[in-house]
């Protein structure tokens, strides 16, 4: 059984639990689509990959970089996600949240009710001070998300960031403690 919550964060329509060996095909397969893997630092190379993946969960601590949780529509079982965040260090309480959904359940409100459940758990649960995403400049419809779910621009930062074989530009977004508080 892993040492760290199986169920991180429920919402009206989702669960965010930890990945299982058993999720292994459908990572796969929808972190693979030319969609969602353009955007994206890891794109399985087999399921194989993602099962040795899964399995590695049990030995990293909760918010340790890599830890992945999957986004499941509850009334169906199915995944439709998956959201990861990492806590930079416990004394900035600061943290870093990603977030990647299949294509066929996009533009339905499940990735904005996803980073919203993932926010509220982070400055809930973990007592941070400031939450900060990283969205490639070209990624329009990721910025959208992040800024209706309350972050704010905080700037665009030239050829900052090596992907995928070259240098990129990157656009911070956050949110404060304060700010998530007051559009509660």
């Amino acid at each position: 059984m892993p040492d760290y919550p199986v169920i991180i964060a429920k919402t009206e329509r989702l669960t965010m639990r930890a990945m299982e060996v058993k999720d292994a095909p459908e990572v796969y397969r929808y972190r693979n689509q030319p969609d969602v893997m353009i955007f994206q630092g890891w794109t399985p190379q087999s399921a194989d990959e993602v099962k040795a993946y899964a399995e590695s969960m049990n030995e990293r601590a909760i918010a340790a970089a890599g830890h992945w949780y999957q986004v499941v529509l509850d009334y169906q079982g199915i995944i439709v996600g998956d959201v990861a965040f990492c806590i930079e260090t416990e004394h900035e309480q600061q943290a870093e949240l990603g977030i990647a959904i299949d294509t066929q359940y996009q533009k339905l409100g499940f990735a904005q009710e996803a980073t919203r459940g993932l926010v509220d758990y982070l400055f809930t649960t973990h007592n941070l001070h400031r939450i900060h995403v990283s969205i490639d400049p070209q990624n329009h419809a990721s910025r959208k998300l992040i800024e209706r779910c309350g972050f704010r621009f905080e700037g665009h930062l030239k050829k900052a960031v090596w992907f995928k074989g070259q240098w990129c530009d990157d656009l911070i977004l956050a949110i404060l403690r304060e700010e998530w508080q007051q559009q509660k």
